[in-house]
């Protein structure tokens, strides 16, 4: 089923109007009208406009595009002791870190590293947390 197919079902699965999920993926309604359109799968959308209508439907990317997926169980996962140091400054500060923050910190790889230090740490969140207002924000 393409692109087109799946964002017709879903929006209407959601009863939203075109108007309704352009409001709420901020995403203007003849671009939606347009994707609901291509059966050919001409329009190719940024991965950015995906996310958000994907976010806006309650779904996932992958759903959108029907994309395989497997379930990953919940299993242990090694949380470094600086990230730990990073977890108990943010404690005191009064803003503890959830565990699904805590959770995504500690899976995030760059170029195969992680940050070492309790600061670096403190950067990244606070990078990550400015990216995630910023997309609230629009």
């Amino acid at each position: 089923m393409a692109l087109a197919e799946q964002l017709r079902r879903f929006r209407e699965k959601e009863g939203l109007s075109l108007d309704d999920l352009a409001s709420k993926a901020q995403v203007s309604k003849t671009y939606l009208w347009e994707l609901e359109r291509d059966t050919a799968g001409e329009k190719k959308p940024s991965a950015s406009v995906l996310l958000q209508i994907a976010r806006a439907l309650s779904v996932t990317i992958a759903d959108l595009l029907e994309l395989a997926t497997t379930q990953v169980q919940d299993k242990s996962m090694e949380v470094p002791t600086s990230l730990t140091d990073f977890q108990e400054r943010m404690q005191k500060l009064g803003t503890p870190l959830s565990e699904h923050d805590l959770r995504d910190l500690a899976s995030m790889r760059f170029r195969g590293g992680q940050p070492k230090t309790a600061d670096e740490w403190h950067q990244l969140y606070l990078t990550l947390d400015t990216i995630d207002n910023r997309k609230r924000a629009k």
